[in-house]
């Protein structure tokens, strides 16, 4: 008899089966014998402690607790792994955007590189410009110095020689 098992098409058909007026009272007896409601097939046994017939044995009622104990610890073990899996993969997708930052930064740190160094190429032709520009100043300075000098020496000479007016040219 313990074996025959009766089926429930819901908990409100279950404690009206039962007599049992209030929900309250199907779900406190339920819980206090360990007795899942949600599954609505029960044997005979089950069906005498949710009517308030009996009372499941206390050490059965420990086992059971035990074994829930355990369902329930194996269930946050479960949801634990579950959550570090997913902190994981969080940190793996924050590492993988890392990366693509640093990748980017050595691309950056590369073309800046480059740059730089073409700057300094323009930088060192421009000075060699400079330089070449100064030489030839100084250069053209010294020749207009040794031009000016032959120029005033023709002067010298010229002032030397007798001047002549537009008077003389009738003598």
């Amino acid at each position: 008899m313990e074996h025959e098992r009766k089926q429930f098409k819901n908990k409100t058909e279950l404690a009206k089966a039962l007599n049992i007026g209030s929900r309250k009272t199907l779900y406190e007896r339920a819980k206090k014998n360990n007795v899942d409601l949600d599954k609505l097939e029960f044997n005979e046994e089950e069906l005498s402690y949710l009517s308030g017939k009996r009372r499941r044995p206390i050490e059965t009622h420990r086992e059971q607790s035990k074994e829930h104990k355990e369902t329930i610890d194996k269930h946050k073990e479960q949801s634990r792994y579950t959550k570090e899996t997913q902190e994981i993969a969080e940190l793996k997708a924050q590492l993988a955007g890392k990366d693509e930052l640093i990748e980017e930064l050595r691309k950056d740190k590369a073309d800046l590189s480059k740059k730089l160094d073409e700057n300094q190429q323009s930088l060192k032709s421009l000075l060699t410009q400079q330089q070449l520009l100064t030489l030839h100043n100084n250069v053209t300075e010294e020749q207009g110095e040794a031009v000016d000098g032959d120029f005033e020496e023709t002067e010298h000479e010229q002032t030397d020689k007798p001047k002549k007016h537009w008077w003389n040219i009738f003598n």
